[in-house]
């Protein structure tokens, strides 16, 4: 599934680019962005294009043979062709508040399939990282999920209450989780999806999500034995929905979302 590709050293590559990427941004973040916003509504910054404008840069230059597909200037999963999927600027409406919780995710899909990930988030000094068959690291540090097994006891957070608003049965939705849950909490984006991998939380869900956003997550998470798929346990990465446990709560999970 690998391609024969070296793991160990893209993933070395993929911290120097994060390092530059960190560096970047935090300037922008330092001393405060404007937004405009795009056709779909969402926000951008400077920071959101020259972040991907750099890290695309480095990308041509060290994999030239590479494919590259990103939120700001677009692209496509290349088949049969390895494609770095990123995200400059991940939780942009929090990086214009001057919250810390944003990131740059990275990531390497290879016939489908995220074999590498990095989210950095330098504003909360904290980098996750994996490769497929080499593990997932916090801060350098070997990272697992928990290994809770009963939803009473799990602690599962979700990306908010508008797109349970906005989906038909939503709201139902969000009422079994919150019974069955021992304790629910709203943290969004990246954060949340790696809080499950690091085993601080337990599960996390949410939908309208682009590859951008969890393709470094999905290698991250599967590397700390996780499961990172669609809501009905499907690949995540082109789906648009994203549900993240560790490995004893992937079915109970499925079947609480489809009302089982």
């Amino acid at each position: 599934m690998n391609g024969g590709l070296d793991l160990e050293a893209l993933l070395a590559a993929a911290h120097a680019i994060a390092d530059e990427a960190d560096a970047l941004s935090l300037r922008h973040f330092a001393r405060g962005v404007d937004a405009t916003h795009k056709a779909d509504g969402s926000p951008v910054t400077v920071a959101d294009r020259e972040v991907e404008a750099l890290v695309r840069a480095r990308l041509t230059e060290a994999f030239p043979a590479h494919a590259q597909y990103g939120e700001e200037q677009g692209g496509r999963l290349e088949p049969g062709v390895p494609t770095w999927v990123l995200d400059p600027i991940d939780g942009t409406k929090g990086f214009l508040r001057g919250t810390p919780i944003w990131a740059t995710l990275l990531a390497l899909v290879v016939d489908g399939a995220p074999v590498l990930g990095v989210a950095s988030a330098p504003a909360l000094r904290e980098r996750w990282s994996a490769a497929r068959g080499l593990g997932a690291r916090r801060n350098g540090y070997p990272m697992g999920v928990s290994a809770v097994d009963d939803l009473s006891d799990a602690v599962v957070l979700h990306g908010g209450l508008d797109w349970f608003r906005k989906t038909p049965g939503g709201w139902d939705l969000l009422g079994r989780i919150a019974q069955r849950a021992g304790r629910t909490r709203g943290y969004g984006d990246f954060w949340m999806h790696l809080l499950v991998a690091g085993g601080q939380a337990d599960v996390a869900i949410e939908r309208d999500v682009k590859p951008w956003d969890v393709a470094a997550l999905i290698c991250i998470v599967e590397e700390a034995g996780g499961r990172l798929t669609a809501w009905d346990g499907g690949q995540a990465l082109t789906s648009g929905e994203a549900l993240t446990t560790n490995a004893a709560l992937a079915l109970p999970m499925q079947d609480l979302v489809a009302g089982r």
